[in-house]
């Protein structure tokens, strides 16, 4: 694999689609991202906001859902946010400096994934554990 170019069996395509894929369900495909990504990329890449305990209990939920999570690349951060359990979710793309965002674009769902699978396959140039944790991602 060469500095800079993703490996050439990982298909940025198939990667977008497995992305898209889960974004209906965001407590499902927020959990895959951290079980698959908090464990290759350094931790400060990925936040994730859930639900109040109190709240999980009341609902009958074992664990509080998961509401958000935001994957930083760069200077760019890849945001999956519903307000609650079983609302649609907002799929946005913030453009960061310093810890400052400078703008923020509401995308369709197919974007927010396409751009994200990129980002990833970039980090995974020059990261070899990030390659390991795409080519989960885009697994049958």
């Amino acid at each position: 694999m060469t500095q800079g170019t993703p490996q050439s069996n990982l298909d940025l395509e198939l990667l977008a689609a497995q992305l898209r894929r889960h974004t209906d369900d965001l407590s499902l495909y927020s959990g895959m991202l951290l079980n698959v990504l908090s464990a290759t990329l350094p931790p400060d890449l990925v936040q994730v906001r859930r639900e109040g305990k109190w709240k999980a209990r009341l609902a009958g939920r074992r664990e509080p859902a998961v509401l958000s999570i935001a994957v930083t690349v760069g200077d760019q951060r890849y945001e999956l946010d519903r307000e609650d359990v079983g609302a649609r979710a907002a799929t946005r793309v913030c453009h960061e400096s310093g810890g400052v965002v400078l703008s923020t674009k509401q995308v369709s769902a197919e974007e927010w994934a396409r751009r994200l699978a990129a980002a990833l396959a970039e980090v995974a140039g020059t990261n070899a554990a990030a390659v390991a944790a795409l080519q989960k991602l885009t697994a049958p």
